[in-house]
């Protein structure tokens, strides 16, 4: 299957040549390959920007969604997290406002549900469009940083505002920013906008922009809530689906082990002693609730690992600071909930460990997901209790996998249910 990392080769085209490729023409050099960005009418600053940021083809969101949008036309795109989705929609948006304009007023949003995530976005808007002159000025407006600061940001005429919803509400409210000027929207993690409940929000801050605005929709899934303001609210748009793969990555070893509750936390412990290499290898752990990554965290840290905690009513400073010292590698160890790892991506990450087994298969899916991208090997391993073991034969019908049990040491075959560790290596 095509692994969705953002920097993921995909096979191109046979090269096409024509008269003046033959043999004798020492000059002769190569066509480049279709399929790649270069074939998708990129502005040459626009180009040289991807080709720094380190991107050589497209990923299939990217190859799908770009032309289209490049094009004028409302999208509805459904592709999982780590699939380069945020190129897709970016790069678009530069070809439309090409360059910094000096009459007042922003001229496109992006808005996503958590601070994390557009802090990241608004990194990458800067990243993508290194070369682009005059200069695009972005803003980033997100909860937790000083409103003052951010109105100084506004006051030099950004053309693209990256924000959450409510600040970007509230900013409207005690400010004169004002929206007529919009070209272009972006709702990043649409299902998560809506699900955070940020419908009235979102509804209000469009409310003020021109009709003939043009409107992006990301989202991992459709729920109905969803499909009912896409019908409303965009204009014809063409529906994008890369949801419907439900594979996970080849190069992704997925590992279950049954385990007692009162022998978890020990297990977890022998994990990362015995299987992950903590001191090359970052990891990324799951809990179910704040109160189990506050509890993991602090036993990791009296374990002696570099360790740091994520959950969604983490302090905004606080988890700021976490996610920079994983990123950075200071921390090798990142616990998290599910609603705190929206936004949060680390490309190349190692291992996935799944303390608490998600209920659904989508959750599984991604959450392991976010190891074995960008063409690299990656672990996803689960600890198992017995009510658990029914989630884990939905996963294993939904992906359609076999399971290989491997008895512990010592354990006779009629033990292997209660005592196996259970490997799941039908790639």
């Amino acid at each position: 299957m095509d692994d969705l990392g953002p920097v993921e080769a995909f096979p191109g085209q046979e090269i096409d040549y024509d008269d003046s490729h033959a043999p004798d023409n020492p000059l002769a050099k190569k066509k480049p390959k279709s399929g790649g960005f270069q074939s998708m009418g990129l502005s040459p600053a626009v180009y040289k920007s991807v080709m720094r940021k380190g991107y050589k083809v497209p990923t299939p969101i990217q190859r799908k969604a770009i032309p289209i949008i490049t094009q004028g036309k409302d999208v509805v795109a459904m592709a999982r997290t780590g699939s380069g989705k945020t190129a897709a929609f970016l790069l678009p948006l530069f070809e439309k406002l090409k360059v910094h304009s000096y009459t007042v007023g922003v001229r496109a949003v992006i808005l996503s549900p958590t601070r994390e995530l557009a802090v990241q976005t608004h990194k990458f808007c800067v990243e993508l469009s290194h070369f682009v002159t005059p200069k695009l000025q972005f803003c980033c407006l997100v909860g937790g940083d000083a409103m003052e600061d951010q109105f100084d940001m506004l006051a030099q005429n950004p053309d693209c505002l990256v924000a959450t919803p409510g600040r970007l509400q509230h900013i409207l409210a005690e400010s004169q920013l004002g929206l007529t000027r919009v070209e272009y929207v972006v709702f990043d993690e649409a299902d998560r906008l809506f699900e955070m409940g940020f419908a009235t929000q979102l509804h209000a801050i469009l409310a003020p922009m021109p009709e003939s605005k043009q409107t992006c929709l990301f989202s991992a899934t459709l729920p109905s809530i969803l499909a009912d303001f896409s019908r409303a609210r965009l204009h014809e748009p063409e529906l994008i689906r890369l949801d419907l793969e439900t594979k996970l990555s080849e190069a992704l070893e997925i590992t279950f082990f049954k385990v007692r509750p009162h022998e978890k936390l020990a297990s977890l412990l022998l994990l990362l002693n015995q299987v992950v290499d903590c001191t090359e290898q970052q990891t990324v752990i799951f809990a179910s609730t704040r109160h189990h990554v506050e509890l993991l965290h602090e036993v990791l840290l009296k374990a002696g690992y570099s360790s740091a905690c994520i959950y969604g009513t983490l302090d905004p400073a606080a988890r700021k600071i976490a996610l920079a010292r994983f990123r950075a590698r200071k921390a090798m160890v990142l616990v998290v909930t599910d609603v705190a790892a929206r936004g949060i991506d680390v490309p190349l990450l190692d291992n996935v460990i799944n303390f608490d087994f998600p209920a659904k298969p989508k959750l599984f899916i991604h959450r392991a997901g976010r190891a074995a991208r960008a063409g690299r090997a990656g672990r996803a391993i689960s600890l198992l209790e017995h009510e658990e073991m029914p989630y884990m034969l939905d996963l294993l019908l939904y992906l359609g996998k076999k399971l290989h049990a491997i008895p512990a040491d010592g354990v006779t075959a009629a033990d292997e249910a209660e005592e196996a560790a259970l490997d799941l290596s039908g790639r």
